[in-house]
């Protein structure tokens, strides 16, 4: 039964994937990678973790505003009782690797300039 499940829930990733990659269109919408999709258990919600390189606020917006959309093209492509309901959220673990980067570069030249000064 648990890989019954299982199947269900790669299931609509798959599709929900294949949605957003060919057939949203969204004025405006800036490039995104979706990162991860989060299925509950019963099948009644997807939680879509998306990243993008600019304007992340407004594109998540933009995106919230077409999830009745993408809820009706998986609905048409998957036979469930239930359709999940779809809910974009923000990644923003790329931008916060990206922030420790820097500060740890940082880090990184400093002590490399204080090697120097005690020279």
């Amino acid at each position: 039964m648990a890989n019954q499940v299982e199947k269900i829930k790669a299931n609509i990733s798959k599709n929900i994937r294949e949605i957003m990659q060919y057939e949203l269109e969204v004025q405006g919408l800036d490039f995104f990678t979706v990162t991860d999709i989060e299925v509950s258990s019963d099948h009644s919600y997807a939680k879509v973790y998306v990243s993008f390189l600019a304007n992340p606020q407004k594109n998540i917006e933009k995106l919230n505003k077409v999830k009745g959309f993408v809820r009706k093209a998986l609905a048409s492509r998957i036979k469930l009782r239930r359709t999940p309901e779809i809910n974009f959220v923000l990644d923003d673990s790329y931008l916060k690797a990206k922030k420790i980067e820097d500060i740890l570069e940082k880090e990184k030249l400093e002590l490399k300039n204080m090697g120097k000064d005690n020279k």
